[in-house]
């Protein structure tokens, strides 16, 4: 991922054949998504959500430009971003974004360091520093 760029979300399967696809949002009101302009893949396409509704275990989106199944399908597993500074500050002290965690030093109870924070992951059971 670029610098200075937050991942919202991630294309899925296509949902039926008119080029709709299931989005797993990882905003924390999913359908807030579509409110952030334009996303943006890894290789700098760009989409604007068109229509958004929710659906069983995601949520059911209508990205410009892809009108078919055949071009839902090869867009499953892309990650969407937008530019960090389009997110708004967090609302209190104890909230953060994850990715201005990178790069943090780290230390123990103690104050010693411990290392530096080089990613943040959850792979289902909590978040991993």
């Amino acid at each position: 991922m670029a610098t200075g760029r937050i991942c919202l979300g991630q294309i899925g399967a296509p949902h039926g054949v008119r080029g709709e696809v299931r989005l797993h949002s990882f905003t924390a009101d999913p359908s807030a998504i579509a409110s952030y302009g334009p996303l943006e893949t890894e290789d700098g396409r760009l989409f604007e959500i068109e229509s958004l509704r929710p659906a069983k275990h995601a949520l059911v989106a209508k990205l410009s430009g892809i009108s078919d199944r055949d071009a839902a399908e090869r867009l499953a597993n892309t990650k969407l971003y937008v530019p960090r500074e389009r997110l708004p500050e967090p609302a209190d002290a104890d909230e953060f974004y994850h990715a201005d965690l990178i790069g943090l030093r780290a230390v123990d109870y103690a104050g010693r360091d411990c290392g530096t924070v080089v990613a943040v992951h959850n792979f289902g059971a909590g978040d991993l520093i």
